[in-house]
């Protein structure tokens, strides 16, 4: 047995080098190259642009943004049976292994992550440097569309993730063991980029971790669990903390929850505020702090 330990360890470190808690959260590129056309597995593309131009091979396109609804205070979400008929419309069952990719770091690939595990679909993950790191590998591209058809109706269930109104924000702020934290730029913080939003600033106790320090410059694959961990803790940001994270429409924001998910924080206590800035600062009763 003490002979075995060491080599289960060195078997462990190979199969999850960034040693992330959760590792099935994210995909390796040289592993989906040789499963694409696997049953019961459905690749989704979440690029704004490019799909017709060339994909990964069995993918389909989703507009990211499909599955938030600016019109509908104060959850902005689409409604139980309208998520349903979208995955149905991608080929997403009960059963489906999702694997979500943009080119831009997950920014959008994690909103799909978020919104699923919200309504109770776990089997899910990101591709590790998504469109960026698939290209610069040179692997192949497709431009044929698939035409996906779920096994079974997708239904949504008891979430695993969470979501937060204003109102939930406001009874955060200043309170003991919750985190609120910003993942929009230092620009939008100090209020210099008002991204056409009538007020800028920050909410009062949040902590700003931006969305791109958690993933390599290059090939967008993401750092390992102890410079994302050091980046939330530096911040004061703890696993034991219930954390809302927010930016201007929820995009950035579920980057910042996925990343708390990879380096095992409780999915129970990661809540996204998908109103967001895009609601916060356009309302004229929601308090705003500024730099002086």
């Amino acid at each position: 047995m003490p002979l075995l330990l060491p080599l289960l360890l060195a078997v462990q470190a190979v199969a999850n080098p960034g040693g992330y808690a959760r590792p099935e959260l994210l995909v390796d590129t040289a592993w989906l190259a040789t499963h694409t056309a696997d049953a019961n597995l459905r690749i989704v593309d979440l690029r704004p642009r490019g799909y017709p131009e060339g994909h990964i091979p069995h993918a389909v396109w989703l507009d990211n943004n499909g599955i938030r609804n600016p019109k509908v205070p104060p959850d902005f979400l689409p409604t139980p049976a309208e998520f349903e008929a979208l995955m149905a419309k991608l080929g997403i069952g009960p059963d489906t292994r999702v694997i979500a990719y943009d080119e831009r770091g997950g920014i959008y690939a994690a909103r799909l992550w978020w919104i699923l595990s919200y309504y109770g679909h776990a089997n899910v993950a990101l591709l590790n440097g998504g469109w960026t790191k698939w290209t610069l590998e040179k692997r192949a591209i497709s431009t044929d569309v698939p035409n996906p058809g779920a096994p079974a109706p997708f239904r949504v269930k008891a979430g695993l993730t969470g979501h937060a109104t204003a109102k939930d924000v406001l009874t955060a702020i200043n309170r003991p063991r919750v985190k609120l934290v910003d993942a929009r730029s230092q620009a939008e913080i100090d209020g210099k980029d008002f991204r056409g939003i009538k007020r800028a600033g920050f909410i009062e106790s949040s902590v700003p971790v931006y969305w791109e320090d958690t993933f390599d410059p290059t090939t967008h694959a993401f750092k390992p669990a102890a410079e994302i961990a050091k980046l939330y803790r530096d911040k004061g940001v703890l696993p034991s903390d219930e954390v809302i994270a927010y930016c201007q429409v929820g995009m950035r924001a579920s980057h910042d929850l996925f990343t708390l998910a990879l380096i095992g924080h409780d999915l129970g206590k990661l809540r996204n505020y998908y109103g967001a800035w895009e609601e916060w600062g356009n309302r004229e009763d929601t308090p705003i702090k500024t730099k002086p």
